[in-house]
């Protein structure tokens, strides 16, 4: 049985087929932090999931820094009218793993103009606030995201890491398109803002979402992937992809057999149980 709801469009322009690709992979793994060890393998999985059927990547300008995105831009050259990337600023990764917010208005522009640069782009299809800057109102950062898209440098504008309220006191300013947490079958933390979300057609992207991280509920979950016969990531994308039609998982690798293998559950709809 297919899949159901296959799509999600993004705004009012950007249609998703709803597994997207996380590139923050496309660094070492060491706290995300320079340049990958084989490059060409991984632009090699990037147009591997282009050839598969994802038209969806997510980046930002903090993987590496910088090096996700100019990784990105190299390997989506030849169809890159063809595909819609996602990328997110407001964050400062000053070393390996270590990051702070930065929402000031005047960051977020040179910031997007940065990000424009190296992936070898006119508009940014998707541009997220990173996280939000505790020192700087979220209405300043978003403000600056609307006046950037009003020039044409951003289709739609979105927030990620964010809370309810904070996506309310966003939407007093302009229109959000998109919101990207966490989320997967056993970290459920934002399943109900998931679902809230899908009431206002605004696009949940979901990060880390073959992540088990729930050590007494993996045991749970590797029992129903057997009896399925997935695998335990299979089961967290299936669950995604049942539990609202605006979720977008999109699962990061570096390894073209777990792209194949996530990538799989477009033919499978069996119904995932809670």
């Amino acid at each position: 049985m297919e899949v159901l709801h296959k799509q999600f469009t993004i705004g009012n322009t950007l249609v998703i087929n709803r597994i997207g690709l996380g590139t923050m992979r496309a660094t070492t793994g060491a706290g995300s932090w320079g340049e990958p060890a084989d490059r060409q393998a991984v632009i090699k999985v990037i147009r591997k999931a282009y050839e598969l059927g994802v038209n969806f990547f997510d980046t930002a300008d903090a993987y590496g820094p910088g090096c996700s995105e100019l990784i990105l831009a190299e390997a989506i050259e030849p169809f890159k009218k063809e595909v819609i990337v996602g990328t997110k600023g407001g964050s400062v990764k000053y070393a390996p793993g270590k990051i702070f917010a930065s929402g000031k208005p005047g960051y977020l522009k040179t910031t997007v103009e940065a990000s424009l640069r190296r992936l070898n782009l006119e508009t940014i299809d998707l541009y997220q606030l990173d996280h939000v800057d505790p020192e700087v109102p979220i209405e300043e950062s978003v403000w600056m995201l609307a006046c950037l898209k009003k020039q044409g440098k951003i289709r739609e504008i979105g927030l990620s890491n964010i809370k309810l309220d904070q996506l309310r006191q966003a939407q007093s300013i302009t229109k959000i398109a998109s919101v990207q947490n966490s989320l997967s079958i056993a970290n459920q933390t934002h399943l109900k803002f998931a679902q809230t979300c899908a009431t206002e057609n605004i696009a949940f992207i979901a990060y880390c979402p073959t992540a088990m991280i729930d050590s007494d509920k993996a045991p749970k979950y590797q029992q129903k992937a057997v009896e399925m016969g997935l695998t335990l990531p299979q089961l967290s994308l299936l669950w995604l992809l049942e539990k609202s039609p605006n979720i977008i998982p999109i699962p990061g690798t570096s390894s073209e057999k777990h792209l194949q293998e996530n990538l799989a559950v477009w033919g499978m709809m069996p119904s995932v149980m809670n």
